[in-house]
């Protein structure tokens, strides 16, 4: 009986330290996925756009009215993600914390990740109004281009819309929703006509 106790009881250290070093090695390699994609997509500079798009003066001032509310909010979600991601760290630390525990954790990460999405597309949308209609097709390929490569593929084949790196989450535009499924009835994203 007492045999049988010590054996459930290794079993279940052992199942405690896989999921562990499984965590562990998940928030590694979606730091490092994270990283590579940070350096592959710059961030769009506003300057750069402005010159591209032909901005007039009172866009450029439209621009300027939407910026702090838009830094504002990030600043908060990538400060209360920084302290959810700390939280995280210290629930997995600890052995005696509940996978129950952590899930929940990383849930309330993916949901303020999401809300840094949202903020991202209602400032693009918030811009975009500003725009006239040539002006819009120049944004809209731009932002497409950013967020998907040269070629447009946001689907699995692509860099896609999203680059979630787990816990230690995206930083902006472009690091969100995980790519879409291929479009109905045609090549998956990336590949395009033969």
């Amino acid at each position: 009986m007492k045999r049988d106790w010590l054996i459930y009881l290794v079993i279940f250290s052992v199942a405690l330290n896989l999921g562990t070093i499984g965590t562990f090695a998940y928030l590694r390699h979606q730091d490092q996925q994270q990283n590579v994609l940070a350096q592959s997509t710059p961030p769009l500079p506003l300057r750069a756009l402005w010159s591209e798009l032909n901005l007039d003066s009172s866009q450029r001032q439209a621009l300027h009215g939407l910026f702090p509310e838009h830094r504002r909010k990030v600043g908060e979600i990538k400060q209360e993600l920084a302290q959810k991601r700390q939280e995280l760290f210290n629930l997995i630390q600890n052995e005696a914390t509940p996978m129950s525990a952590i899930q929940a954790k990383v849930k309330e990460i993916s949901n303020l990740q999401g809300s840094l999405e949202e903020e991202m597309v209602r400032f693009m949308l918030a811009f975009r109004k500003t725009l006239n209609p040539q002006q819009r097709t120049a944004f809209l390929s731009k932002v497409q281009t950013h967020l998907c490569g040269p070629e447009g593929a946001c689907g699995p084949m692509g860099p896609g819309f999203g680059r979630h790196r787990g816990p230690g989450m995206r930083q902006g535009m472009g690091r969100g929703m995980g790519p879409g499924p291929p479009p109905q009835g045609g090549p998956p994203p990336g590949e395009g006509p033969k």
